[in-house]
């Protein structure tokens, strides 16, 4: 299960897988700020959180984005189709590495 939440963290949804959720994601916060909305806290409003069975964790706009040009699900900055789900391997590690980075960003450390 994956939330998302939109830009200044409106517009909440759930999806039931992540390419469900990248389509949400996609239209409430990338197309937005590619369109010329530019709001200063986009990177830490705008996120997918992944739901698990004992834990949860949240991936950033700039991580979505990256994440998702990586894997090509986003190509010239549209959905790519046709969208296919990445393996849960990969979004385990895009997850992990979003909050290692997030908190290292929080932190300060180096």
């Amino acid at each position: 299960m994956f939330t998302v939440v939109g830009l200044n963290e409106k517009d909440v949804s759930n999806a039931s897988n992540f390419t469900e959720a990248l389509k949400i994601f996609h239209e409430r916060c990338i197309k937005p700020i590619a369109e010329g909305q530019k709001p200063g806290d986009a990177e830490t409003t705008c996120y997918i959180e992944a739901k698990g069975e004992t834990a949860s964790t949240r991936m950033y706009y700039r991580y979505v984005f990256e994440f998702a040009v990586k894997a090509g699900l986003i190509k010239d900055g549209k959905i790519a189709e046709p969208l296919i789900e990445p393996p849960t391997t990969e979004l385990i590690a895009a997850f992990s590495r979003a909050a290692v980075m997030q908190m290292v960003g929080t932190l300060g450390c180096h």
